[in-house]
């Protein structure tokens, strides 16, 4: 993967990013309100967050609002993206810090009681995939909990081919250039299986690696560290 690539598309959609996703990924909104509903931490509870691969901070912004004590760490490879996320979430002060990284290699931190990843994970191949969980298992505290959300294929070929196909025609029907986009994610996206990467996490040492909610090709799965 051309780690390089990725950060330059990601530097020149930063603008726009937060108007096109939900054109994009089907049910964006519904997937965001299940994440905050699987955290299992009381509101008022004194939280060290990751957001990995933040992008503008969707994700940072809705666990620094619903928890009034968490300190979040935005990690993310596109400087643009992050300085987005400082704009967008400027409120917050210094319970927000940001980070630039590729965390397929670079040190992200450790100590956390909740890693959240949005839409990120997938441009990683199935070895980076397994090395980022078990770095992730190390960064994590005992009772700490991973939540997941990401473009995924079908556990078989012919069940990947068909939420493509349905995955194309949602873009379409929004006004998306579907044949752009599907190319697009065809050179820069190296999906995994739900069902590989539940495995990996266990694999890691995660406990309770399961998947939490799915459409077609898009899931939230996770696991927690006993």
């Amino acid at each position: 993967m051309n780690l390089d690539a990725v950060r330059q598309q990601f530097e020149q959609r930063a603008f726009d990013y937060d108007g096109l996703i939900p054109r994009l990924i089907p049910h964006y909104r519904e997937q965001q309100d299940l994440i905050l509903q699987l955290i299992p931490f009381e509101t008022n509870a004194n939280i060290k967050v990751l957001d990995l691969g933040a992008g503008t901070g969707i994700l940072s912004a809705l666990i620094l609002q619903a928890f009034p004590q968490a300190k979040v760490l935005a990690f993310d490879i596109a400087q643009n993206m992050l300085k987005i996320c400082q704009t967008n979430l400027s409120a917050f002060g210094k319970r927000l810090r940001l980070q630039q990284g590729n965390f397929a290699e670079d040190d992200f931190g450790s100590g956390y009681d909740l890693v959240v990843s949005g839409l990120a994970i997938h441009h990683l191949d199935s070895a980076g995939k397994q090395h980022l969980f078990h770095q992730l298992f190390q960064s994590i505290n005992p009772e700490g909990i991973l939540l997941i959300r990401d473009i995924v294929t079908g556990a078989t070929p012919k069940l990947t081919e068909q939420y493509e196909k349905l995955w194309r025609q949602y873009m379409k029907v929004n006004g998306e250039d579907d044949t752009a986009w599907f190319q697009n994610y065809l050179k820069e996206d190296i999906p995994s299986s739900v069902e590989e990467q539940t495995k990996w996490l266990a694999e890691a040492g995660f406990a309770d690696a399961g998947c939490h909610w799915r459409y077609l090709n898009f899931a939230i799965f996770g696991a927690v560290k006993s």
